[in-house]
């Protein structure tokens, strides 16, 4: 279970570092992707406070899942913050209307966040 749960974290890290990395430094094209995610109107200079709450969020989330290596607690802490990350953008696509393909990324990544969640969850 343990080496389930190691594989598992780090496929999510994979896509976590560098959202977290974009969103604190604000790097152009993690904003631009977000915002063509989620409409929020990010590039014409609308809620920007989002994408540094979502970095920090992300590094929070970051540090908890490479704990949750050896204290599955803090795993399920940290896949539960990027469930409802992955799960926010994924709602933000259904409500403008995205379908099929451009709902992929998102809904691997909330699945990857689910899978840590429980196998972090089975090994309290």
């Amino acid at each position: 279970m343990s080496a389930l749960s190691t594989a598992l974290t780090v496929l999510l890290l994979l896509e976590v570092v560098p959202s977290a990395l974009a969103g604190l430094t604000r790097f152009p094209a993690g904003v631009e992707r977000l915002d063509s995610l989620t409409r929020l109107g990010l590039r014409q200079g609308r809620a920007t406070w989002v994408v540094p709450a979502l970095g920090v969020l992300h590094t929070a989330a970051t540090a908890a899942l490479i704990a949750g290596i050896w204290h599955p607690a803090y795993g399920v802490a940290g896949a539960a913050a990027e469930a409802a990350v992955f799960g926010w953008v994924l709602v933000r696509q259904l409500l403008a209307g995205d379908r099929g393909r451009a709902l992929f990324a998102y809904a691997l990544f909330l699945s990857w966040a689910l899978a840590v969640l429980v196998v972090s969850a089975l090994r309290l």
